[in-house]
């Protein structure tokens, strides 16, 4: 169902973003979801086929592996910080891109003071 609200979304709403990657804004009763999922398709294609990232991937995953308990150590968080060095870990937003964005978060945010009912307790006090 997720999934389908998703693909309905992306077909009647404009993107926040067009360029260089499209993001897409969705407001919620207590803020905004950001969809990045191009920016993860980006991040997947480039460990399938650069061999570099995909090698830093792959020590990661064996890195924790062979981990049998955990002792504040954590080895495989340098291998993480060198992969997301290399995939990137930031979408560039210039320009009137960024001011669209800016406008999307700052309609999306709750007003001040406001009280957010989630259902089931609006339910319990009726």
């Amino acid at each position: 169902m997720n999934r389908l609200r998703l693909i309905l979304h992306r077909l009647f709403r404009k993107p926040a973003l067009t360029g260089p990657m499209r993001l897409y804004t969705r407001r919620i009763p207590d803020g905004v979801l950001v969809d990045l999922e191009e920016y993860f398709v980006h991040v997947i294609e480039t460990l399938a086929d650069d061999p570099d990232a995909y090698a830093l991937f792959q020590e990661v995953v064996d890195d924790r592996a062979t981990t049998r308990e955990h002792d504040g150590w954590e080895p495989e968080q340098l291998l993480v910080e060198r992969l997301a060095e290399h995939v990137g870990h930031e979408v560039p937003v210039r320009g009137e891109a960024l001011a669209r964005l800016a406008d999307k978060f700052r309609a999306a945010a709750p007003k001040t003071g406001a009280v957010v009912a989630i259902p089931s307790q609006a339910r319990r006090a009726a």
